[in-house]
């Protein structure tokens, strides 16, 4: 494939026509080239590698775009939603759930903001990296990310400049429930894994009068026939022939998992209110879940207990959602250091992201090509199919530009 960036397919130029009122002509110029050229093939992708491989473009304009020009990233964030919601194929509904996690992005520098060394999740280890919390829609069928908040250490330190905004992560948390909330998404549920289980998040959602559904961590106290007991524990009250109900759910890697499953109503130690238990016994993954009992907890009292499960399965959705982010679009690929460009770049990756997913469900690729696209890297691979057609065309317009671009020394014809 021709890979390099100076024609925009015209598919991706009228969406991208969507976000032309948030910015001025030489931003929206430089939009448009830093989007498409998100979706080059390089080894890795950033501001100095896009530049090169963009002919009419130049490292200080793009540098500026991401850090200093004067644009909005919530504002372009609402406009990609809501273009979510206006397609009939994308829109959120009630058969989903609004998923929240957070994920982290290596750095090796010791002067970009944030990075430092912390909890990195896809490994399990720590490591110097930026974290982001996010919040994405998930159902059966499709997937996308809604919301970032990027997470800076309380103790961290940019070019020797204290911070002093900080937010935990279940603050940032909540702001992306109320975010969802004010964007009037549908959905049935919060899903989150254990550790966001934290007294003043159940206690913030119940107060927006919504339902959530989470793992419970094995030290937490759970009221089981009177008695309050670990909820790693409890497993040893409950009669083996309890467990006589099945469900089977996808996991984080789209492999079927089967769980007996066994449900009651209790309380939990310190919060309010009446909740729904579902105990399972079964493993999400061989390898990385070493754990064969879980305990899941919602407020969602009328949902049935093989729901409660069916509903926390789509949580995984926001993990292939980093997944495809990373592996795809270079979502842990930045060459800025502050996280306000940091902040920028990862919606624009969103943006590129939503671009790929709408194409998909209106079957654009498919019209072209007989593949059809059934995964983010298939559809991203079609659409560099389509910009390589775009590419010649402007080649045998440019030729010779083309030749200054590639710097040849005599007639590129001669050379060949």
């Amino acid at each position: 494939m021709v890979n390099f960036n100076a024609s925009i397919p015209k598919i991706l130029l009228t969406f991208l026509g969507n976000f032309n009122k948030s910015f001025s002509k030489p931003a929206f110029v430089s939009f448009c080239l830093y989007i498409s050229g998100l979706f080059l093939s390089l080894k890795r992708t950033n501001i100095q590698s896009i530049s090169l491989f963009t002919p009419n473009s130049n490292y200080q304009n793009l540098q500026y775009f991401l850090s200093e020009a004067k644009w909005n990233h919530e504002e372009l964030n609402d406009i990609r939603t809501q273009l979510l919601q206006r397609n009939r194929t994308t829109k959120t509904s009630k058969s989903g759930v609004l998923a929240i996690d957070d994920s982290g992005c290596k750095k090796w520098g010791i002067k970009t903001e944030g990075a430092q060394i912390q909890h990195y999740g896809t490994e399990g280890t720590l490591t110097r990296c930026n974290i982001v919390v996010a919040s994405a829609f998930c159902d059966n069928r499709k997937r996308y990310p809604v919301n970032f908040r990027p997470y800076v250490p309380e103790n961290d330190s940019f070019f020797d400049k204290p911070f002093t905004k900080f937010k935990s992560k279940l603050e940032l948390a909540k702001e992306l429930i109320l975010d969802a909330v004010s964007k009037n998404l549908k959905f049935s549920d919060i899903v989150f894994d254990a550790w966001y289980l934290a007294n003043h998040i159940i206690k913030f959602i119940q107060s927006l009068k919504l339902t959530f559904i989470s793992n419970v961590p094995s030290d937490r106290l759970v009221s089981y026939h009177g008695k309050w007991i670990r909820a790693g524990e409890l497993v040893k009250f409950i009669p083996v022939h309890k467990f006589n109900r099945t469900v089977t759910v996808s996991n984080a890697n789209g492999e079927l998992k089967s769980f007996y499953i066994y449900s009651f109503k209790g309380k939990l130690k310190d919060v309010k209110g009446d909740f729904l238990f579902v105990a399972s016994i079964g493993c999400w993954d061989n390898s990385d879940d070493s754990k064969s009992f879980h305990l899941f907890i919602t407020n969602h009292l009328s949902l049935p207990p093989n729901q409660v499960i069916q509903k926390y399965s789509l949580r995984w959705g926001i993990e292939r959602i980093f997944r495809d982010l990373k592996d795809n679009l270079n979502f842990d690929h930045y060459q800025v250091r502050s996280i306000a460009a940091i902040n920028r770049h990862w919606h624009l990756v969103a943006l590129a992201y939503s671009f790929l997913l709408i194409c998909s469900f209106n079957g654009s690729f498919s019209r072209t090509f007989y593949q059809k696209p059934a995964s983010c890297g298939i559809q991203l691979e079609l659409f560099r199919k389509l910009k390589s057609i775009s590419q010649l065309a402007w080649i045998k317009q440019n030729f010779q530009h083309y030749q200054i671009y590639l710097g040849t020394k005599k007639p590129l014809r001669q050379a060949a």
